[in-house]
């Protein structure tokens, strides 16, 4: 009898704190031009968090409801709200910024040198984590690929080294464009240092490869953060990145680097092909509880045209979104190093498709549109 009422107590437990389970859906806004906010982090506590995606838009699971959540962004005023409801909007404040009205060239120059130092400390130490990946990718507004990846992962101040996929879930409809790989270099891109496929300010000889300006400064958390805008002043045909670093000036940590790539071409062969436009990429960072920098999310962007014998045929879009959902030595486990080589398409689709884990796991809410590609790619053909 006492062994019954114990299970009996367990399953009462463990049914009622999945019914206690409540998923917050909201919106988050700019409180002055009423626009939505991408990629804010949304957390309740270190186990259940997530960012808004590019439309403000986030879902959240958090134990139960009254909850308190911690919305913060690097360029807004971080607020703690109490919710109370399962459907919310929250409006946040933007940092006023100081505009920097003269070139400081040499001070710009020595505070990245400074972050360069500071990111020298960790450079060959790896961090652990449980990591997703979300590609997707249209050709001329239609949905043609959709690549989503539960990995472990290592990740250094210069990109992600190795993986070991766990869940993933491949769509294809009617593509004309192989994306084979580009998981690889979302990787590569993901640090703040220069590394060997991509250059970037943060190497031995930046002074001679870039040229700095402080763009304006701002005070977050009480510390001061600088804007350094970065500009190649060498000619190349490697693929290089240029635009803006966020430097906290007391610990000289990277807070954030967004700006574009140049020299990102997509290899193509036969009468079709693409000719990219405009590359983008945006990665953000924060300190773990060793007070070292790692990385929090990264995107990246590739517009294209499809081009047939040379001619402009129709645009092409490539959306990546890299999270870092956990850290912590226990990702450590049957990792694999990835190359040039890897492919990355092959590898997801011999993985077994498992539909309700992916009810259950968006982690970063989709957009309509990407709700609307998944319909569409989830068809039979």
């Amino acid at each position: 009898m006492k062994v019954k009422l114990t299970l009996s107590v367990i399953l009462f437990l463990l049914i009622s704190s999945t019914l206690l389970a409540q998923t917050i859906k909201g919106r988050i806004l700019d409180e002055d031009s009423n626009t939505a906010i991408a990629y804010v982090t949304i957390q309740a506590d270190q186990n259940h968090k997530t960012i808004s995606n590019e439309n403000g838009e986030f879902e959240l699971t958090v134990k139960s409801l009254p909850c308190e959540i911690y919305l913060s962004h690097i360029s807004y005023q971080a607020v703690k709200a109490k919710v109370t409801e399962t459907s919310t909007t929250f409006k946040l404040k933007p940092i006023t910024q100081n505009l920097s009205e003269v070139v400081i060239g040499n001070n710009a120059l020595s505070i990245m040198k400074s972050a360069y130092q500071k990111a020298l400390e960790t450079l060959e130490e790896p961090f652990y984590a449980k990591s997703f990946l979300r590609q997707i990718a249209y050709e001329a507004d239609k949905p043609t690929y959709l690549n989503e990846i539960f990995f472990n992962a290592e990740w250094k101040g210069y990109g992600l080294l190795r993986w070991a996929p766990k869940e993933s879930r491949f769509l294809k409809n009617d593509s004309h464009v192989s994306y084979t790989n580009l998981s690889v270099s979302t990787f590569e891109l993901s640090g703040y240092l220069s590394n060997s496929s991509f250059i970037k300010p943060l190497s031995p000889k930046l002074d001679s490869l870039y040229t700095f300006k402080v763009k304006s400064t701002y005070q977050l958390n009480g510390e001061e953060v600088v804007v350094i805008n970065c500009l190649l002043k060498i000619k190349t045909n490697k693929r290089y990145f240029e635009g803006d670093y966020y430097v906290n000036t007391e610990t000289h940590h990277v807070l954030k680097i967004d700006g574009k790539l140049k020299n990102f071409n997509f290899d193509s062969k036969g009468l079709l092909g693409a000719k990219t436009k405009e590359v983008n990429l945006m990665s953000q960072y924060r300190l773990n509880s060793d007070l070292k920098n790692i990385l929090d999310f990264s995107v990246f962007t590739v517009k294209s045209k499809m081009t047939l014998m040379g001619l402009g045929t129709k645009n092409l879009e490539l959306c990546n979104t890299l999270y870092m959902i956990d850290y912590g030595k226990q990702y450590n486990l049957d990792l694999k190093a990835l190359q040039s080589k890897t492919n990355d398409v092959k590898t997801t689709q011999n993985m077994v498709y498992n539909a309700d884990f992916w009810k259950s796991n968006v982690i970063i809410k989709r957009t309509v549109k990407e709700e609307e590609a998944i319909k569409i790619l989830e068809r039979p053909q």
